[in-house]
């Protein structure tokens, strides 16, 4: 029984084939593949060498923590504006209905 590769197999074993950790039976199943399908091999390699041009980024400590602290008062914020909003909400629906309770009884 012969399995089909994909080009998902395929992405599956390119970091273990670049980094040369692939064995030997894996580094010919992709060799193999990138024969018959030359554009996968050139847009792995393009997808490489975009990931490589991004800047890792290493923040100090002190920003990250910062960062947190914002992340958290902005959510707490939020959370603040939307009870407030359905407590707003609440109180204008129950305003209407007591006025429409008070127009129903008056009326009778």
């Amino acid at each position: 029984m012969k399995a089909e590769i994909t080009r998902e197999v395929i992405s599956d074993l390119w970091p273990l084939h670049k980094a040369r950790e692939a064995s030997a039976a894996s580094e010919r199943l992709i060799e193999d593949f990138f024969a018959h399908d030359p554009n996968f091999k050139t847009m792995l390699e393009e997808s490489e060498r975009i990931h490589r041009g991004a800047p890792d980024v290493a923040l100090a400590r002190e920003t990250e923590m910062e960062l947190i602290e914002l992340s958290r008062q902005r959510i707490r914020t939020t959370a603040r504006l939307v009870g407030a909003a359905i407590g707003a909400f609440v109180f204008v629906s129950m305003a209407f209905l007591i006025g429409a309770l008070y127009f129903a009884l008056s009326r009778s």
